[in-house]
């Protein structure tokens, strides 16, 4: 599985569709508390996830979320969980995603449907994917919303982790008020160079799956 970057090829002007590049952090990106993550999963399905990790990297597995705030205590069954990532998933602290819609279509949590938990393998201050995600937010650009969590997996410590908000055409809808346009998945060996204004151009193959993979 590749790690991929994904762009917005809006039909118009942003700004003519903009409704609120920056919808308000909430109750699931706090920024002045840890949040917790617990996920609780068959022991035999954590065991295959972590030794046949190209499997686990495309299988969901049926587990249960529960995301604990110093005001609350919130419970979703059944959600969606792997790992995600390319060189992290050789890593020793993993990154996983968090799917609140596998089993039940359209199901959402605080207004996702997905959450991916990074564990920044190669970056131990944990703070320049972080960083980043803001500096797009101050210069008045679309940034996925950040925060971190203390992620547990069957009650054991995986650490601290970097809750990002999934790029989907939910995160398109919240930020111009409807889903316009395209959503690409840029896979390796995407170069983001432009080849031209004939929309053919840009499906080239890697082999079996598109350079520029069409999300929405």
């Amino acid at each position: 599985m590749r790690r991929g970057l994904y762009i917005l090829t809006l039909l118009s002007s942003l700004g003519a569709f903009s409704q609120n590049q920056h919808p308000q952090d909430g109750q699931l990106f706090l920024q002045d508390e840890l949040a917790r993550v617990d996920i609780f999963l068959p022991m035999d399905s954590l065991m295959l996830m972590y030794d046949s990790i190209d499997y686990a990297a495309e299988h969901e597995f049926e587990a249960t979320f529960i995301y604990t705030t110093s005001t609350s205590v919130d419970t979703v069954e059944p959600v969606g969980f792997r790992l995600r990532g390319n060189t992290s998933l050789q890593a020793a602290k993993k990154s996983f995603k968090v799917s609140f819609n596998t089993f039940s279509s359209g199901a959402q949590f605080h207004g996702v449907e997905k959450l991916n938990l990074n564990g920044e393998h190669n970056d131990v201050s944990l703070s320049r994917s972080k960083i980043s995600w803001e500096m797009l937010t101050e210069l008045d650009l679309v940034s996925s919303r950040t925060s971190y969590v203390e992620l547990y997996v069957n009650d054991i410590y995986a650490g601290v982790y970097l809750n990002v908000e999934h790029i989907d055409e939910e995160f398109v809808k919240k930020r111009y008020g409807q889903k316009v346009g395209n959503l690409y998945k840029c896979l390796w060996p995407a170069t983001l160079e432009y080849w031209g204004s004939d929309p053919d151009s840009y499906k080239a193959m890697n082999g079996d799956r598109r350079i520029y993979d069409l999300k929405t």
